[in-house]
Formats: structure tokens, sequence, C-alpha cells
């Protein structure tokens, strides 16, 4: 049996094409878990978050309730809340995927209203947003 090099496309009659490697796409829940570790671990003690768990697939009964109760859409991944009573609000997304028109709505409605927001694809992106809020008892890059 012959075998084909794994990033060799043959196709009939023609030369084989090399592709591309394919990108690492962790999963969004990952980063999610990631940023909670730092935060629990170096958040200031003065500063208070938490995740806000409104993008999970749930079942239609729950989704239903959820909303009568008053979910709405587009709210960021974390919401942290300095000493001062300032809103900061962390979206999380998996590296490749943008925002969705609900996101969008909320981000510019956060800019209008100088509520400090961030959209991060990697680690590296949710700590200097973490970093430039002053949230951290530890500096990132230098900083």
């Amino acid at each position: 049996m012959r075998t084909t090099p794994p990033l060799l496309l043959i196709c009939e009659g023609r030369k084989p094409r090399p592709r591309k490697m394919p990108v690492i796409r962790p999963k969004e829940s990952k980063l999610q878990c990631d940023v909670a570790e730092v935060l629990r671990c170096h958040a200031l003690p003065t500063w208070r978050w938490s995740h806000f768990p409104a993008g999970e697939k749930r079942d239609i009964i729950t989704g239903a309730r959820l909303k009568r109760y008053g979910l709405q859409s587009g709210w960021p991944d974390l919401i942290l809340v300095a000493p001062s009573g300032r809103l900061h609000c962390l979206e999380l997304k998996r590296r490749g995927e943008t925002l969705s028109e609900a996101q969008e709505d909320f981000q510019l409605w956060c800019i209008s209203h100088g509520v400090p927001h961030s959209v991060a694809w990697t680690i590296d992106d949710a700590l200097a947003a973490l970093d430039a809020w002053g949230c951290l008892r530890i500096k990132i890059g230098g900083s």
C-alpha cells in the first residue's frame, strides 16, 4: 500500500499541491479557564470579578427561563469591577472567531460610555488588558 505525505493533496493526473499546516485553535473554554486561573491567583484583592455564564449550550426550557429572568446576549465573558466601582469588560474569543452582532453592539456601547472593554483571542491578549487595567498583583511583560 502506498502512503501519501500528510500535507500533500494528490489529484488524479496532477502534481501534488502543498498545503499549509493547520492552525492550532484551542477552544474558548480553555482560554476562559486560563484567564480565570490568572485572576484567582493574581488579581488584587480590591478588585471583584466573575464569569458571565451566558454562552453555554443549554436545553430550551433553561434558555427560555433565563430570558424571562432578563439574560441578554452580547455581554462579555468576564466582568471586573475596580475598587473605584468602575466596570471593566473582557470578551474572550477562540482564535479566528469574530464578535457576534450583539457583542459588537455591547462593545460599542461600552466605548461610547467610557467603559473599558477588551477582546482577547489569546492568553497574552487577556494578560495585556488585565495589566493595562491595573487589576493584577504581578506585572506582565516588563511593564
